[in-house]
């Protein structure tokens, strides 16, 4: 096989379930001259052991020793990729047959260093409740590695993923790289994300994500769901005021067992979230409320 021009870079950890009709959807594509690079971030599962048994001289298959983390993997798999162009998505996701194809006709513009596409929750027209963990990108601006492709050299120009980041590190480097050029959007370059149910144990992990959120703050300056410095203000009144809680949840979709489960650990979660706001605000010296 010729020297791949495309890079598809993939980290998965304990991916059973859904790494199949992943890899089915990428080795599927219309456009062929492309390696799948990827990183197995130490699974406890038979990840491996599927893997292994799919025949395609395209798979280049790694297994990290012990577990890193998605973002010191994801940078690991960079520095494996020998295309010119490096595309992202994710173990759980699921490409269109011209994904590739799409993603190149955008790059084709000198101008245009990455180009992120659409990643729909399920499918276009699925209506989520209360516990589900939406992850969407309908109209660009998000820059998730669900779906985004780079140039490589861009890549290496701004020094790869941020590895102090655990979340947005995709928009971490998106920043970066639109500092030296464009992240063109294109709506034809599709990737559907199956359903993720948040359990009330995820839940309250997830209270932690918001330190990120914190440092790119500092890093970049970026605003979003702010205001003034105020971070997440709807949220801040939830927890000043409890009875809110209950008001707010009139605005989401119950239709399961799993919307429920969660009621209860809502306003947990408001206080650990504020808790780790405030105490990452101290450590990094940044006045955010």
């Amino acid at each position: 096989m010729a020297k791949p021009t495309v890079s598809v870079v993939m980290t998965v950890r304990n991916a059973s379930e859904t790494i199949v009709v992943c890899l089915q959807s990428i080795l599927s594509q219309t456009f062929e001259n492309f390696e799948v690079v990827l990183i197995d971030d130490s699974s406890t599962d038979n990840t491996e052991e599927i893997i292994q048994k799919i025949n395609d001289n395209r798979l280049r298959y790694h297994r990290n020793e012990k577990w890193l983390g998605i973002t010191p993997s994801r940078n690991r798999g960079i520095k494996k990729a020998s295309g010119e162009i490096v595309f992202f998505t994710d173990g759980d996701c699921r490409v269109a047959e011209n994904w590739i194809e799409a993603g190149l006709k955008s790059l084709s513009d000198s101008s245009c260093l990455g180009v992120e596409g659409r990643i729909y929750y399920v499918s276009e027209d699925y209506k989520p409740t209360f516990s589900d963990r939406v992850m969407e990108n309908r109209r660009g601006g998000n820059y998730m590695t669900g779906n985004i492709a780079y140039k490589k050299a861009a890549i290496e120009k701004v020094g790869a993923f941020d590895e102090r980041l655990t979340y947005l590190e995709d928009r971490d480097i998106a920043f970066r790289v639109m500092k030296h050029g464009k992240i063109c959007f294109n709506p034809d370059m599709i990737v559907y994300h199956p359903q993720i149910v948040v359990t009330p144990k995820k839940l309250l992990a997830s209270a932690s994500n918001i330190k990120n959120r914190v440092y790119m703050y500092k890093k970049h300056r970026i605003k979003d769901h702010m205001i003034w410095r105020i971070l997440y203000p709807k949220q801040l009144v939830r927890l000043l005021f409890p009875p809110s809680v209950f008001f707010s949840l009139i605005s989401n979709r119950f239709q399961n067992s799993n919307d429920f489960k969660l009621v209860p650990f809502t306003y947990i979660y408001l206080f650990l979230q504020r808790f780790h706001l405030w105490t990452e605000s101290a450590q990094e010296r940044v006045f955010l409320i």
